[in-house]
């Protein structure tokens, strides 16, 4: 009998509280080598664009919200214990390598990145966690333990899924403590019994617009949505901001930077929505593109509404995932994570010494190494859920006095009013990792 690997993602950006300017060489925190940094985040932030346009094609007319980071981290733990086909295809979509050696380089340098995400001493906080917890009659791999908790910093749990209240209270408990209490109730119903695995992460951010909008000019103004038009609270903000006009792509873009120095949301949208809607514009563009036009920026005097919104969406990502080439952990029989759970109870000296050796880098042929890594029993667990939940707030709130914006307006100055379906992302700039993403295509439904 096959039995579930659950795996659950839990993602989580609350909301904009005060933050103050911080530098790069005050924070402490280790950057890999530059051309491996952009090359992973690269791939990283393309994935979660592929999957944001998969996930508008399943979902008409529903607003998505997904963490392309947070994502990318919890498919990245099940990748360091898969091999054979379950290895090649999470590799494959994630960007990574599928030559072994050279793939540990890489889960090395991602763990770099998702550790630097997390500044925790100004008051703006970004916080990546993550944990897995089997059941405890399943022996996860010590040498996966350690280097989980090596590279990506996830603790080890055991419990007990045979009893199902308990185990829920246990995972429930882990993502209120990190996610700062935000969610209380993240599983509402309790896991099959059959369950043997779960892989959790948690992603936060907190933190303060540079430029706070207007509050006093905050109205109710018309969104025009893809099948109707509504009224939504629209905030207004004025200044100079980084922005971009592509008429080759006819789109225009502008940047509102977080007051912490290394996080900025942008928003992008059709420059004439009649004439070419969201979900066309974004299928012309990957994003590379995207990192191109945000190269070329340039500050702007600007005039914005941006509509207020408290985003929350709960999602079960099996069948977008499967649409863009995760299949195989999905499938009973031929998941195969034999560098994660040992279902062996007789102890194998020279299976041990092998994965150990992946994981420290001590090899000679790789090559060689895929041919007996493939060959190991398959312990018989399966992906049986991903589920993936987030709520962003986005409000006027800041520290800086409404004054600072005022009087820098020109006749020149850009229009950007986000009052028609727009795309939007939030970039940690140290790392260039794109942590949240939304399409919004009708804000009323954020709103209360």
């Amino acid at each position: 009998m096959q039995s579930r690997f659950t795996l659950v993602l839990w993602i989580t950006l609350i909301s904009l509280a005060s933050s103050e300017d911080i530098l790069y060489s005050d924070l402490g925190v280790k950057i890999p080598n530059q051309i491996e940094n952009e090359r992973i985040s690269s791939s990283v932030n393309e994935f979660g664009f592929k999957l944001i346009k998969e996930m508008m094609r399943r979902n008409e007319n529903e607003n998505i919200v997904v963490s392309p980071a947070g994502i990318s981290g919890l498919l990245a733990m099940a990748l360091l214990g898969s091999v054979g086909e379950s290895y090649e295809e999470l590799a494959r979509v994630l960007g990574f390598s599928e030559d072994v050696r050279r793939n540990r380089e890489n889960h090395d340098h991602f763990g770099d990145l998702l550790r630097s995400l997390n500044i925790n001493d100004t008051s703006s906080k970004t916080t990546y966690a993550d944990v897995i917890f089997s059941d405890k009659t399943s022996i996860l791999r010590e040498a996966y333990r350690i280097y989980l908790n090596r590279v990506y910093g996830g603790d080890a749990l055991t419990t007990d899924f045979k009893n199902p209240q308990e185990a829920k209270d246990l995972i429930n408990d882990w993502v209120y403590n990190n996610t700062e209490g935000k969610i209380p109730n993240f599983l509402k119903e309790a896991l099959p019994i059959q369950t043997k695995v779960v892989l959790l992460s948690a992603l936060y951010f907190s933190g303060q617009w540079k430029y706070p909008f207007l509050i006093e000019y905050t109205k109710k103004l018309p969104f025009k949505g893809l099948t109707e038009d509504v009224m939504v609270e629209q905030m207004l903000n004025m200044g100079s901001f980084p922005y971009i006009f592509s008429h080759n792509d006819d789109l225009h873009m502008i940047a509102l930077p977080y007051n912490d120095s290394v996080t900025t949301m942008y928003a992008l949208k059709p420059r004439r929505p009649n004439d070419l809607n969201l979900t066309e514009l974004l299928n012309r563009l990957d994003f590379n593109k995207i990192d191109a036009l945000i190269a070329k920026m340039e500050n702007r005097k600007c005039v914005i509404r941006y509509p207020k919104m408290d985003l929350q969406r709960t999602e079960n990502l099996e069948e977008s995932l499967k649409a863009i080439g995760v299949r195989n952990i999905f499938k009973p029989g031929q998941a195969n994570f034999a560098l994660m759970v040992d279902n062996n109870r007789v102890v194998n000296r020279t299976v041990n010494e092998i994965v150990s050796r992946i994981n420290t880098g001590d090899i000679d042929d790789s090559r060689s190494l895929k041919e007996v890594v493939d060959s190991l029993p398959n312990p018989g667990v399966y992906v049986d859920t991903v589920l993936h939940d987030v709520k962003l707030t986005v409000d006027e709130y800041g520290t800086e006095a409404v004054a600072a914006t005022s009087g820098v307006l020109a006749r020149s100055a850009e229009l950007f009013y986000a009052d028609t379906p727009f795309f939007m992302f939030i970039r940690n700039e140290r790392t260039k990792l794109v942590t949240f993403s939304a399409v919004i295509l009708n804000p009323k439904s954020f709103q209360t």
